[in-house]
C-alpha cells in the first residue's frame, strides 16, 4: 500500500472511531441546556416560580439567574478541570464526568424551588466543564493541524443537529402526558441517555495516540506516533510546567481568543435560553415556538460546515473567515430589531440567522488547537477560552427583557451587534499578532536548521510554541501528501 493510501486509511479509521462519539457526546451537552428553554413553555417557570411581578411588570430575572447558574459553575471549575485532564487519564475522566452529569440532570425532577434549581445548575456546570476542553484536547492529539478545523466543526455541529432533534423530542414529551409535569420527563429522558452514553465513551475511545489499543495495526501505530511528532504540540501532557503557565498568561493571542469567545456567546442568550419565548412573541403558539426552532439548528450545521470547508480549502485563512462568519448574526439581529412583525416570517428568518454564531466560535477553537503548544499551556488556553464562553453565556442571559417586546427587544440586538463587531475587529488584531510571531520565528529559523531528530526531541519534551521558535509556525498548514511521505520515510518500531 502506498504511503498516501495508508495515511488516508488511518485518517478514515480515526474519523470512524472518534467523530460519531464526540459528536453525540457534545450534542448531549447542548441538549440538557436546550431542555430548560423547552421546559420554560411547559410549566417549569410557573412550578418553580421563576418569574415575578415587580412594580406591576413581569420580571424573568429569576429565570435568567437559573440559566446563568450553569455557567457560574462552569467558570469556577473549567480551568482546574482542564489542568486535571492534562494529568489524569483523559478518556476515563471524561466518561466518569459524563455519567455524573447525567445523574445531576435527572435530579432536576426533585427540585421544588428557584433556589434549588440554581444549586442544581451550578453542579451541572461543574461536571460539564470537562467536556469541551477534553474534546479540544482529543482533537489536537489525534489530528494534524490541517485536519483539526474540519473535525472540530463536525463534532461542534452537533449543537445544530441536536437543536433540531430536541425540538421534535421535547414536543413529543410535552404531549405524552403522565403523572409528572411534562418538563420533568424531559430531564429524566436527557439524564438517562447521558448516563448510558458515558459508558459508551469509556468503552469506545482509545486513551491516546501513544496507546491506541488493538484496533490499530503496527504500521498504523508508527504513523500515529509520527503524526504526533510532526504536530509538535507536545507528547508529555501529564506534568504541570510553571514556565508554560507563565507563558500562557503573557500570550496576547490567548487573551484575544478568550475575549472573542465571550463576545460570540453573548448571542446565545437570545438563541438558547430565550429562543422559544422570543419566537412566541412573534405571534406563534408555545408548541409552534418549539418546532420553529428546528431550522435554526440546520443553519448552525450549515454555517459550521461551511467555515470548516473554507478553512481547509484556503491556507492561512481562518483570521479572515472569522470576521466573515460574524456577519449573518449581525444581519439577523437587524432584521428582528428593525423589521416589521406584522408579517411573522421576517423576524423568524432573522432569528434563523442568529444560530450561525457557532461558526465563528469553531474558528476560534481551531486557531487555539493548532497554534498553542505544550501540555500545560494548551490546558490553560482551553480553560481561558471556555471561561470566555461562559462569561458570554451569563451576559447573554441578562440582555433579554420581557418589557421590551413592543420595542422588538432593542437592547438584546444592540448588545449582540456590538459584540459581533468586536469579534470582527479582534480577528484582524489576532492576525497581526500571529503574523508578527511568524516573522520572529522565521528570523530565528534562519539562524539554525532543525532536522527530523530535533522535531522528535521537541515532541518528547513538550516544549511550547514560544520556546520552540524554529519548529513551530503559527497557523501553519501542511498537505496530507507531505505528511504521508514524511511519516513513512523512516522505519521505526513503536514503543
Amino acid at each position: 500500500m502506498s504511503s498516501q493510501a495508508l495515511h488516508r486509511k488511518l485518517v478514515r479509521k480515526i474519523d470512524i472511531i472518534f467523530l460519531p462519539i464526540l459528536t453525540i457526546s457534545y450534542g448531549l451537552q447542548l441538549y440538557d441546556k436546550l431542555v430548560l428553554g423547552s421546559a420554560s413553555v411547559f410549566g417549569i417557570i410557573e412550578d418553580l416560580k421563576l418569574s415575578t411581578i415587580v412594580n406591576g411588570v413581569l420580571s424573568t430575572e429569576r429565570y435568567s439567574t437559573a440559566n446563568a447558574a450553569f455557567y457560574y459553575g462552569y467558570i469556577v471549575a473549567v480551568l482546574p478541570i482542564a489542568v486535571l485532564l492534562q494529568q489524569w487519564p483523559l478518556i476515563k475522566t471524561l466518561s466518569a464526568m459524563i455519567c455524573i452529569w447525567g445523574v445531576v440532570c435527572i435530579l432536576t425532577v426533585v427540585v421544588t424551588s428557584y433556589r434549588g434549581l440554581v444549586v442544581q445548575r451550578v453542579f451541572l456546570g461543574i461536571v460539564e466543564s470537562s467536556v469541551s476542553p477534553g474534546f479540544v484536547l482529543i482533537t489536537s492529539l489525534w489530528y494534524t493541524k490541517e485536519e483539526q478545523t474540519t473535525r472540530l466543526g463536525i463534532w461542534y455541529s452537533s449543537t445544530g443537529i441536536f437543536s433540531m432533534f430536541s425540538g421534535i423530542v421535547n414536543y413529543g414529551i410535552g404531549h405524552a402526558g403522565g403523572k409528572l409535569a411534562a418538563w420533568k420527563y424531559m430531564y429524566i429522558f436527557t439524564g438517562a441517555w447521558t448516563i448510558i452514553w458515558g459508558f459508551v465513551v469509556f468503552c469506545a475511545i482509545p486513551e491516546s495516540p501513544n496507546s491506541p489499543g488493538r484496533r490499530f495495526s503496527e504500521e498504523e501505530k508508527i504513523l500515529l506516533k509520527k503524526r504526533l511528532v510532526l504536530n509538535m504540540t507536545g507528547k508529555d501532557r501529564t506534568r504541570w510546567k510553571p514556565r508554560q503557565a507563565v507563558e500562557a498568561i503573557k500570550d496576547v493571542k490567548l487573551w484575544i481568543m478568550m475575549l472573542c469567545a465571550a463576545a460570540i456567546y453573548v448571542s446565545n442568550g437570545g438563541v438558547t435560553a430565550f429562543g422559544a419565548r422570543i419566537i412566541q412573541s412573534f405571534g406563534y403558539s408555545s408548541l409552534d415556538a418549539i418546532l420553529l426552532q428546528i431550522p435554526g439548528g440546520a443553519m448552525t450545521c450549515l454555517a459550521i460546515y461551511l467555515v470548516g470547508y473554507l478553512a481547509g480549502r484556503f491556507k492561512d485563512s481562518r483570521t479572515y473567515i472569522l470576521p466573515l462568519s460574524c456577519l449573518p448574526v449581525i444581519v439577523g439581529s437587524v432584521m428582528i430589531w428593525k423589521g416589521s412583525w406584522v408579517h411573522k416570517a421576517l423576524p423568524l428568518w432573522g432569528y434563523y440567522l442568529l444560530p450561525t454564531f457557532g461558526a465563528p466560535y469553531v474558528v476560534v477553537l481551531s486557531i487555539a488547537a493548532s497554534n498553542v503548544a505544550g501540555g500545560t499551556k494548551k490546558a490553560i488556553c482551553n480553560g481561558m477560552i471556555f471561561i470566555g464562553y461562559n462569561v458570554g453565556n451569563i451576559v447573554g442571559g441578562y440582555i433579554v427583557f420581557a418589557d421590551e417586546t413592543a420595542m422588538h427587544y432593542r437592547s438584546t440586538w444592540i448588545a449582540i451587534i456590538v459584540c459581533m463587531c468586536f469579534v470582527v475587529g479582534s480577528s484582524f488584531v489576532l492576525r497581526f499578532v500571529m503574523s508578527r510571531e511568524n516573522a520572529r520565528r522565521n528570523a530565528a529559523a534562519r539562524q539554525r536548521t532543525v532536522g527530523n531528530s530535533d522535531k522528535e526531541e521537541t515532541e518528547f519534551q513538550s516544549v511550547t510554541n514560544d520556546n520552540n521558535l524554529e519548529g513551530f509556525q503559527v497557523a501553519n498548514t501542511t498537505s496530507a501528501h507531505t505528511y504521508a511521505r514524511l511519516f513513512l520515510s523512516r522505519s521505526q518500531k513503536p514503543n
